[in-house]
């Protein structure tokens, strides 16, 4: 049997996990190691350094962002058992946490990029904990600063690659991850607005309705798909096999998107949320069959 002192710490260990949301904090960097691997075809030491940065990062904003909320947060059922709202960590722990794992982030953007990444990593804390949480609550609007984060990992990798951020290629990818980002949120909204409402955070459903919102996520999703299609001239797959992956999962994504026209279908939150899973993995899988084609 386990000790108390063993289950201690492996609750205190999925707390800190919970703080930093360290699962969705590791995913954060896999668009950019496909950005890079779509125009390099080896690992650098470079790279994996600025992955670290990216995750610690992801880390550090997230547990931020989970303090600068710890009052709304104890407002809703979702969110009300967070480890700052139950008192598991305490406020001094989360400072001393946020700190050491910025600053350990912004060393490795440092390191790999000169002044550069700490201003990149600067961006980051501006965007998501200065403007993108302060707004979230006074205006349904914030999606368009929390869109802008979703480019910058396929930005820091784009770079470590020792590639141009004007040229139109990339351009093209991150346009394509700024469009993704917001029917990415909006998908969230349609599921958890009852929650933002309980606790008084403004959202699109408060200006559109909830049906209206519904059908424009949808009208999102196609722009992310015709985004998605724009890139793919500037990295055209040799096989056929790839191009036909890549056409055929954006018209699947589109048919199982359909349901968001339907009212009496996507109601329930579980719909929602297997069109939101369905629209992450096709922004993964597109880039990541030009990857394959490329290697």
């Amino acid at each position: 049997m386990q000790s108390i002192a063993q289950k201690s710490e492996k609750s205190l260990f999925k707390d800190y996990l919970s703080l930093t949301k360290a699962p969705l904090s590791a995913a954060v960097g896999l668009p950019g190691l496909l950005v890079y691997l779509l125009v390099k075809q080896h690992f650098s030491v470079e790279l994996w350094i600025a992955l670290l940065g990216i995750f610690l990062l992801a880390l550090g904003v997230s547990a931020l962002n989970q303090y600068q909320e710890r009052h709304i947060d104890a407002q809703m059922p979702r969110t009300q058992n967070r480890p700052l709202v139950t008192g598991s960590i305490s406020e001094t722990e989360a400072l001393w946490l946020i700190v050491s794992l910025i600053g350990f982030a912004t060393i490795c953007f440092y390191a790999v990029l000169g002044w550069i990444g700490i201003v990149i990593s600067a961006s980051v804390i501006i965007i998501y904990n200065v403007m993108y949480t302060p707004l979230k609550k006074i205006s349904p609007y914030a999606v368009i600063p929390g869109a802008i984060l979703g480019v910058i990992p396929p930005v820091i990798c784009w770079m470590i690659a020792g590639e141009s951020i004007t040229s139109h290629a990339f351009i093209s990818l991150a346009w394509f991850y700024f469009i993704w980002q917001i029917p990415h949120f909006w998908l969230l909204v349609l599921m958890y607005y009852k929650d933002y409402a309980k606790a008084g955070l403004p959202t699109m459903v408060d200006v559109f309705g909830v049906v209206t919102l519904a059908r424009i996520t949808f009208i999102w999703i196609l722009l992310t798909i015709i985004s998605a299609l724009m890139v793919v001239p500037f990295f055209m797959p040799k096989s056929y096999v790839i191009l036909g992956l890549i056409l055929g999962h954006s018209l699947f994504l589109l048919w199982k998107s359909l349901v968001l026209l339907n009212p009496s279908m996507w109601v329930e939150r579980l719909t929602c949320k297997k069109t939101f899973m369905q629209l992450n993995l096709y922004t993964l899988a597109i880039v990541l069959f030009l990857v394959i084609d490329h290697w």
